[in-house]
């Protein structure tokens, strides 16, 4: 007789006949039932037959967490909404955000006006600057965002203020970042590419009982096809869960990310479209290239469920961000032909930003006169300091455009901040914000998505230099609605209205002439489709749109020196999208984009670069607006072990000045992969623009950014 007590181990005499049991069904073997009087029958064979594995699909997204408060099919979001997943990003070895954001129709990489750096986005034809967020939470500072601690990218485009307050006009940019699984494994990226490109990323993650980690690092150290320039990056990104109890979880996440480069806005405009230069040719100095920037950012979450219809998540954010570096911009050309020169400016600069965000977002399910119903409702508060100064160089010579002789800088480069500086400001916004949503069912066909948010923006500056001090108080409805018809599992049907608001210091900056303006009003009427092919594997989504800025900032007709809000500008625009299997073993991902984007109204006169004459900005096309782009993207598993693939990327000419004088030319890049995939390794090569095609990827009135020519890409994936 076996020994009654409990006991951790089980008896060797249970285990033997367990195994045989399991031995037998995986031989197939004809079980056998023993009774108290020890006959035997043999039973009926019964044939177990297991669902086959459902294999993630690669670059469809099936939820988004940007289109409303709480991750949502986005089949029943009533917006357009496009999601890059890690897996595209990978194939692509896009390092940048704003390289895995070029597969997002409707999106271009702008040049920073101003001599901003970092990210500067365009979407539907407005700019998104400030529109960058980080698990849906406000993230603006400047700074080139890397993918090495993401998961997806996730845009959501057109007015969106109900969502994220101040700007959205195009629409937002959120990174979704990777967070503890709960697992044990770790991953590393090696990268080894054209011009001393070195690459270093890993990926670890562990748990144990309550608490699971993960730990994103990252180190690069590359030189460019762009002559005088290299990159250093070194970024940490740990974050921790906590699970209270089976309701409560605690979340913290930071971001440490520094970054030593150069500033280069590229080659000068010459006759209205880039000089017809090598694309490696630099006109700054030799002796000085700074561009440092330093970015922390520090997240907690708490998320609590108090029954199964009702939760809430309070998410705190803390962000620092520095930034110096040295400016080069160009100035007018003097064109004598072949001994044409361009003059040059230079500028040290330093900001330091200081953001801290605390949001509230509760979420409640529960029928609603018997049909379904979600309720999102909660509260942002904000408070943002940014400090800026500038001081010029002098003495900057000119320089030849089709033979610069480079030199040192000239004796008058600013080395620091004593003396007269060109712009001393400092700035600081506070965010006041209450929202409401809710999405009704009125049949399993119908939905409704309704709801508005109230703002309050306050602003303050102190130009030092002047010293002016300036101030500006805003409060703002923003009003969203959307309708959803669902005809069935595959179809999903939509239009949605929505608004948003730029108030005069969206982007931390009044001046005298901005002060006393009330915001500008933008809304957004979109029709769209979204539909399921092949079981569902392969996604098909289209969009019509007309984004309107209704009173735009202009000038004074009786006061050129100042700004009024009468102006007009709107965007009619078409989108299209695939993403999925079109086959068991092609991923593809297709995006396009037609936009008409044009200033429909405005009394601002500026003077033309090319023509000399001063021009009406009404009726001239928004600036660095292509009207057809795309992408498309395969992925071609020959077998198991090997892959193929590549895409095109295009965009047509589109103006880079606001008087329609200046062009970049239209561009096809064509880019391929190959990769060698095995349990514990994966070999990858990526080739980049295999045309060697010349082109520029954004560019402003005096200065054009080459993209990247013939290069190569060797990378070395290892995973336990």
């Amino acid at each position: 007789m076996p020994n009654p007590k409990t006991t951790n181990k089980w008896p060797l005499g249970a285990l033997l006949p367990l195994g045989a049991v399991l031995s037998g069904l995986a031989m197939a073997a004809e079980p056998v039932a023993a009774y108290p009087d020890g006959t035997e029958t043999v039973l009926e064979d019964v044939k177990v037959k297991a669902a086959p594995a459902q294999k993630p699909n690669r670059f469809k997204a099936e939820a988004s967490s940007t289109g409303g408060k709480t991750e949502m099919a986005i089949r029943d979001i009533p917006q357009s909404v496009s999601v890059v997943k890690k897996e595209l990003i990978q194939s692509q070895n896009a390092f940048n955000l704003r390289d895995a954001l070029k597969n997002v129709s409707g999106l271009t990489i702008a040049a920073g006006e101003g001599a901003r750096t970092g990210d500067s986005i365009t979407l539907r034809g407005f700019s998104a600057n400030s529109d960058n967020y980080l698990d849906g939470v406000k993230e603006n500072g400047q700074y080139n965002r890397d993918t090495f601690f993401i998961e997806k990218a996730e845009v959501l485009k057109g007015a969106s203020s109900i969502l994220f307050g101040r700007g959205a006009t195009g629409g937002v940019i959120n990174q979704v970042a990777k967070k503890p699984t709960g697992k044990t494994g770790v991953t590393g990226a090696f990268t080894y590419g054209s011009y001393d490109f070195k690459r270093t990323t890993i990926d670890a993650e562990s748990a144990y009982q309550n608490l699971s980690a993960r730990l994103n690092f990252l180190f690069q150290d590359n030189g460019s096809f762009r002559d005088y320039n290299d990159t250093q990056r070194l970024g940490l990104a740990p974050s921790f869960r906590v699970k209270v109890d089976d309701d409560t979880n605690v979340d913290l996440s930071l971001l440490h990310q520094e970054e030593q480069g150069v500033f280069d806005y590229g080659v000068p405009m010459y006759r209205g479209k880039p000089a017809d230069v090598s694309v490696n040719t630099y006109y700054g100095f030799t002796d000085n290239r700074l561009m440092d920037t330093d970015t922390n950012v520090a997240t907690v979450a708490l998320s609590h469920r108090f029954n199964s219809d009702f939760s809430v998540k309070n998410t705190l954010r803390v962000g620092a961000y520095e930034r110096n570096y040295l400016t080069h911009l160009f100035g007018a050309v003097t064109d004598k032909g072949a001994a044409s020169t361009v003059a040059r400016t230079q500028a040290l600069r330093r900001n330091v930003q200081d953001n801290v965000y605390n949001q509230t977002d509760f979420v409640y399910k529960k029928p609603l006169l018997g049909f379904n119903n979600t309720l999102m409702f909660g509260s942002e508060f904000g408070w943002e300091n940014y400090d800026f100064k500038s001081k010029n160089s002098t003495g900057v010579s000119s320089v030849s455009i089709f033979n610069p002789v480079l030199t040192a800088s000239s004796t008058g480069l600013a080395t620091d901040f004593s003396g007269t500086l060109t712009t001393d400001r400092y700035t600081k916004a506070q965010t006041y914000a209450g929202y409401v949503l809710d999405q009704f069912e009125i049949s399993p066909e119908w939905k409704v998505l309704v709801g508005t948010r109230y703002d309050q923006f306050d602003a303050q500056q102190l130009d030092r230099v002047a010293t002016d001090r300036f101030s500006r108080s805003d409060s703002q409805w923003s009003p969203r609605s959307g309708l959803v018809w669902q005809p069935d599992k595959v179809q999903s049907y939509y239009f949605s209205y929505g608004t948003s608001f730029n108030p005069s210091a969206e982007s931390l900056s009044l001046s005298e002439s901005t002060a006393n303006l009330p915001p500008e009003q933008n809304r957004n009427f979109e029709i769209g489709a979204k539909y399921d092919l092949f079981g569902g594997r392969l996604s098909a989504t289209a969009a019509v749109f007309r984004l309107e800025k209704t009173n735009a900032r202009t000038a004074d007709p009786n006061d050129s020196n100042l700004t009024i809000l009468a102006g007009e500008q709107r965007t009619d625009g078409f989108e299209f999208g695939l993403a999925g299997e079109v086959l068991p073993r092609w991923d593809m991902s297709m995006t396009y984009a037609y936009l008409d984007a044009e200033i429909s109204k405005s009394n601002t006169v500026a003077t033309g670069t090319v023509s000399g004459l001063s021009k009406s900005l009404q009726g001239m096309n928004a600036t660095n607006v292509p009207e057809h782009s795309g992408v498309v993207w395969n992925s071609f598993h020959i077998t198991p072990e090997w892959e193929v693939g590549g895409g095109v990327f295009y965009a047509s000419d589109r103006y880079a000045d606001n008087v329609n004088e200046v062009t970049l030319p239209a561009y096809a890049r064509l880019d391929a992969v190959v990769a060698y995939h095995q349990k514990h390794y994966d070999v990858q090569m990526n080739v980049f623009n295999l045309a060697d095609t010349v082109y520029y990827e954004s560019g402003q009135t005096r200065s054009a950014l080459p993209g990247v020519p013939l290069s190569a890409q060797v990378t070395l994936n290892v995973k336990y």
